[in-house]
């Protein structure tokens, strides 16, 4: 009996030893890269924005906006790790646009700008993984204003509408460590328009492409 007790005291020994080891000493967990239900996030970006296209008043081209910037920022959290909902708040400022000889013979260029609030959903694939893709998808409202300049009196006019916007996008984002996101993401973006901008440049629709950088923080 007492050569049995022995025995087993021995065979033992080895995992009491392991045990106390890990017990008595720091042990550095596995970081926990991906998405987790019921996590948030705040994303800062920034790019650049080009229009789509350009308008027409009396069969004569009108280049109202050229290529621009965008900064925006969202707070996203997680319903499932594959699956967010959020708000998105966007601002793009277009650069000035060519000089334009209208047909009573002003000179005229224009600058422009759209602000958007939306709601904002993303469905990621690989959403378990450091690196990962996602469609994005949001509705909500924007804001869009033209400033008309005469090059030769130098008067100005201002016209501006508020209307429904939407966007639909795609992104790459991977985890620099467990807090810190970082990706790029391409938006097709649409603003209604109404009011003086509707009346004056006879179009109800605006539309343009942004291209964004951005960085994260989950919390």
């Amino acid at each position: 009996m007492k050569k049995l007790i022995i025995l087993a005291a021995l065979l033992c020994a080895p995992a009491l030893y392991a045990a106390d080891r890990y017990a008595c000493c720091d042990y550095e967990e596995t970081p926990k890269y991906g998405l987790f239900t019921n996590t948030t996030r705040v994303e800062f970006f920034g790019g650049v924005a080009l229009p789509d296209g350009e308008w027409d008043e009396n069969n004569q081209t009108l280049e109202i906006a050229d290529t621009g910037f965008t900064a925006g920022i969202a707070f996203v959290r997680n319903i499932l790790p594959w699956l967010t909902l959020g708000l998105d708040g966007n601002y793009t400022g277009f650069s000035t646009g060519e000089d334009i000889t209208l047909t009573s013979g002003d000179t005229v260029n224009y600058r422009s700008g759209v602000g958007t609030g939306l709601v904002a959903g993303r469905v990621y694939l690989f959403p378990k993984a450091m690196t990962r893709l996602y469609g994005t998808a949001g509705i909500g409202a924007g804001y869009m204003y033209a400033r008309e300049k005469n090059l030769g009196t130098d008067k100005k006019e201002n016209y501006d509408s508020t209307d429904v916007a939407w966007m639909l996008g795609a992104g790459l984002e991977f985890d620099i460590d467990e807090t810190v996101v970082f990706g790029a993401e391409g938006r097709y973006n649409w603003v209604g328009l109404r009011s003086d901008m509707k009346d004056h440049f006879g179009h109800d629709n605006f539309q343009y492409w942004t291209i964004m950088l951005k960085l994260g923080v989950k919390f």
